[in-house]
């Protein structure tokens, strides 16, 4: 089955991935590339640890006479750790508490790609070397190759994925945000999208942007919200409104906690928050809803807009707050209301 039919596995995943994220595992993901002179660096792990190959670029097979030496050496080879030989090998390396926990949940988000897909991924990671090696000996034939164990699947997803939202920061020898986290937006961006492919819709700087209205939601609604904020972008400048996926270059940073709650206490006019059991429960949602609350204890009202999917309590919310039912409005007229109260904000 491909993404399309995944709903319920994917928010399952998104789940389980949000909760560790907001305990904070001591946990890095550095790339170790190894060619024929030696490794990348040279050091002790720290424990528990976990290495796994990711992608290996043998290098060009002369047309006269390298096929042979190439099977040799796929003889004397443990596949596990790639093909001896190799020109440029990438091995993904887990360091910290919480590793083997994330090992099992990442194998298990590495099978939700299907065959097409998986082999999608595997051929975008290794075409750029393919392509460039190509040019240069074309008397040869280049050959790389992907690994397609689960968790190395997930592994390269995440580069790639960070390849879309922040070009470059794909390549570094340690990735800055810690897995958990950057397996969480990953995920999320597959329940949206359900392709691997997306591009930033923004790469501003978030730090000076002042936003006309922020989203505050759970995961499990984004379809619904993401349809909202489609239906209002028309009708506001560009960068005026605070949706995740349009900043996910910008987000993918330590401290994003920090950054977010700043963004929903200083940096928006209007900040909707939609109400529902998932919100109530999610880590991620509550570090938002602790600005949101700031907001309500100073009186600034009009700077809050609630929506809710359901009746779910929700702590510091009573039964008097005015609020925007889902259930009987659809996004486009959700949309149409949230400009409403743009409009004629005080702060505009």
């Amino acid at each position: 089955m491909s993404l399309t039919d995944k709903t319920e596995e994917l928010k399952r995943l998104i789940q389980a991935f949000e909760s560790e994220a907001g305990k904070f595992h001591p946990l890095t993901l550095s790339q170790l590339y190894v060619t024929q002179d030696g490794p990348s660096f040279n050091r002790e792990y720290a424990k528990p640890h976990h290495v796994i190959m990711l992608w290996q670029y043998y290098g060009a097979i002369p047309k006269v006479g390298g096929v042979e030496g190439f099977v040799e050496n796929l003889k004397n080879s443990d596949l596990k750790w790639g093909i001896r030989g190799a020109e440029l090998s990438c091995y993904g390396v887990l360091e910290g508490d919480g590793c083997e926990l994330f090992v099992r949940m990442a194998k298990r988000a590495g099978s939700l790609f299907d065959t097409e897909e998986a082999s999608s991924l595997k051929s975008r990671i290794v075409q750029e070397l393919l392509d460039a090696e190509s040019k240069r000996q074309a008397s040869a034939t280049p050959s790389a190759v992907s690994n397609d164990n689960p968790l190395a699947l997930w592994l390269n997803y995440l580069l790639f994925h960070l390849s879309l939202t922040n070009p470059g920061r794909e390549k570094a020898q340690r990735i800055d945000l810690d897995p958990f986290t950057l397996s969480l937006l990953a995920l999320e961006r597959l329940y949206s999208e359900r392709s691997i492919e997306k591009v930033d819709r923004s790469v501003q700087p978030l730090t000076p942007l002042q936003f006309k209205v922020a989203m505050s939601f759970p995961g499990e609604r984004r379809q619904y919200v993401s349809a909202a904020v489609d239906a209002l972008r028309p009708h506001l400048p560009p960068d005026s409104i605070f949706y995740d996926f349009d900043y996910q270059a910008q987000l993918a940073r330590p401290n994003v906690d920090i950054l977010l709650q700043d963004i929903y206490r200083n940096k928006a006019d209007l900040v909707v928050v939609f109400l529902c059991e998932e919100y109530a429960e999610k880590r991620w949602c509550g570090l938002e809803w602790r600005a949101v609350r700031d907001l309500i204890k100073h009186k600034n009202d009009d700077q809050v807009m609630f929506v809710r999917f359901d009746d779910a309590p929700v702590e510091g919310v009573l039964s008097i707050d005015g609020h925007i039912d889902a259930r009987t409005r659809s996004p486009e007229q959700l949309a149409e209301l949230i400009l409403q109260r743009v409009q004629t904000s005080t702060r505009g």
